[in-house]
């Protein structure tokens, strides 16, 4: 292994190690009603992938992964029902911001993948816009193949790493 894979290892889990240590203890990993709860910053809601009536709820919004087909920024329609639940929740609190952060795999030029991460990121924000979201609500940032979750060179590890990330900002 090579020093500056290894450095990229060290590094990876250092922030592993990090977030597993500053994660909250909310009593346990089930609710009072026996579901699994996750920490967000509004009202209960559904996201994508969630029916009416589970086990366990989101409090939305809760951060988001979005993932594209190779070479694409077409948001596929099974992320719509997050989408949707992130832009209510910007609507309904004005003094909330979101950061979309594109992404893709490592194949392509620099600027070709700053490029279509940009309209990755571009495609959801306007999403989130049409729905009646205050343009300085969301801000939009591309990283293009910079900025890997997965370091492999095969299709699983491209296919985490072609993504939009939706971050919420904290405001006062």
């Amino acid at each position: 292994m090579n020093t500056k894979s290894f450095l990229k290892l060290g590094l990876v889990a250092a922030g592993v190690l990090m977030l597993a240590s500053c994660a909250k203890n909310t009593g346990g990993a089930n609710g009072a009603d026996g579901g699994l709860l996750a920490n967000g910053l509004g009202k209960l809601t559904h996201f994508a992938g969630q029916e009416e009536g589970e086990m366990y709820t989101t409090q939305a919004p809760h951060n988001q992964i979005y993932l594209f087909p190779y070479d694409s920024s077409t948001l596929s329609t099974k992320y719509m029902a997050s989408v949707n639940a992130q832009a209510d929740y910007l609507r309904a609190n004005p003094g909330a911001r979101v950061l979309i952060a594109g992404h893709t795999d490592e194949r392509g030029s620099r600027e070709y993948n700053i490029a279509l991460g940009e309209r990755r990121a571009n495609t959801v924000a306007e999403l989130i816009k049409m729905t009646g979201v205050n343009s300085n609500q969301v801000r939009v940032v591309s990283y293009g193949k910079e900025r890997p979750v997965y370091l492999g060179h095969d299709e699983e590890s491209h296919s985490q790493n072609r993504r939009d990330e939706l971050t919420y900002e904290a405001t006062k």
